[in-house]
């Protein structure tokens, strides 16, 4: 120590000496701390007053000569050493190898790293891989590399999911031409058309579903099965095509419900939010006013209508309310959820989504037979028939037992509820 001027500050006092590139200078204890750094590449030390050196990754100081060794990652915003990074193709950034190796995915075709796995859990992908050489099943939703793949009008498949396919069970987006049926006693011009959608599921294994559904599949002009990823265990949808309900009542539903149950699928069993059966009516048989109707009707008497549909209010089927709103503002059209318990967001249907499902047939027919008598008591009544009788649920049942001919199966299940 000896009495000097410091470099940096100037003050004239008992300082230490240190040798800065080759020269003698003296450093104030506060500008020793605050400006003398010691490269750890060069060894050297040097005086900083302009921040122009680096602490990389590991808090090693580097001198400016020495920092262009290094390289600045994008990523956790640290310097390392440039012979260890890699680029981040989809992002086009650079990366050390720690970020790279911890967050950061290596292609398992090509070797190049991405942000994102564009595969899944066992093959990782970058995105070109990922287009050029692979696809989703349609089926059971798995990665597939092309080669394997099947390629056709109903989608994309790989070789097992192509095989059930091509035995009795179409992909999800399966829509085939409707094929409309009525029955020699229909007389209205136009006739309501029902279309149902049954859910059941329940069984085994796949084989077994498999089976079952060659064991009832028959004329698809008739119906259809088809895959649902809702429907818990192994199981599928049964979908007709519109018929009239008395056509319904001249086909073999019942014989195909029997076949269901005795091959161990279930429905109804499987919980309110498992299965449900969906009644599609075809939306010109009514003018728009009268859907309203039917929607505020179903929604004004939500507690019947949920001891008819064999559950409460589901995530899959919900009650409009209208929460002080006009009627014509929620009622009677597409509110941008086909959730509801009537779905106005079909083009050419209407669809009752409210009922759980059932393979019991005379359950099964009288479904069909209240959403039937539904629009036809709504195609023939005025507002004033709901204020003269001042009970419009009664009125509609009445309307029902009236017509005990054509829905005897919903007058029982009515009056098994206490409805009627």
């Amino acid at each position: 120590m000896e009495t000097a001027t410091c470099h940096i500050c100037g003050t004239t006092e008992e300082l230490e000496q240190f040798e800065v590139n080759g020269e003698i200078i003296y450093l104030c204890p506060d500008c020793r701390d605050a400006h003398l750094k010691e490269c750890c590449d060069c060894g050297e030390s040097f005086i900083d007053t302009e921040n122009d050196y680096v602490i990389d990754c590991d808090g090693e100081i580097y001198c400016e000569s020495c920092r262009e060794e290094l390289s600045y990652c994008e990523h956790c915003d640290e310097y390392s050493n440039s012979d260890d990074f890699v680029h981040i193709v989809d992002l086009d950034e650079y990366w050390c190898r720690s970020c790279a190796e911890n967050h950061a995915y290596q292609c398992s075709d090509c070797g190049e790293w991405s942000s994102e796995n564009y595969g899944d859990s066992e093959t990782v992908l970058c995105r070109s891989c990922y287009e050029e050489n692979y696809s989703i099943c349609d089926g059971c939703g798995e990665l597939i590399q092309n080669d394997d793949a099947v390629f056709c009008d109903d989608g994309t498949f790989c070789r097992e999911c192509n095989e059930n396919r091509i035995g009795n069970i179409h992909d999800y987006g399966y829509k085939p031409c409707p094929k409309f049926q009525t029955s020699d006693s229909d007389s209205e011009e136009p006739p309501a058309y029902l279309g149902f959608e049954l859910e059941a599921g329940g069984m085994d294994n796949e084989s077994e579903r498999n089976q079952l559904a060659e064991s009832i599949s028959g004329d698809e002009d008739t119906c259809y099965l088809k895959e649902d990823g809702s429907i818990p265990d192994y199981g599928f949808e049964l979908v007709s095509h519109p018929i009239t309900l008395k056509r319904h009542k001249e086909l073999n539903w019942e014989n195909i419900l029997a076949e269901l149950s005795k091959g161990g699928m279930r429905s109804h069993d499987l919980g309110e939010e498992a299965c449900g059966l969906h009644v599609h009516v075809s939306r010109n048989f009514l003018t728009p006013y009268k859907w309203l109707l039917i929607d505020w009707f179903i929604s004004k008497h939500q507690t019947q209508f949920e001891t008819i549909a064999r559950r409460k209010e589901t995530h899959w089927a919900a009650y409009k309310k209208n929460n002080g709103q006009p009627v014509k503002d929620v009622y009677g059209k597409n509110n941008g959820s086909r959730y509801q318990a009537v779905n106005f967001a079909n083009q050419n249907t209407v669809e009752f989504r409210l009922f759980r499902g059932t393979l019991k047939y005379s359950t099964f027919m009288a479904t069909l037979e209240i959403v039937d008598a539904l629009v036809h008591w709504a195609k023939q009544l005025f507002i004033s028939d709901i204020l003269a009788s001042k009970n419009a649920f009664k009125n509609f049942t009445e309307f029902v037992r009236a017509n005990h001919e054509l829905y005897g199966n919903a007058v029982d299940y009515l009056n098994e509820k206490h409805l009627m």
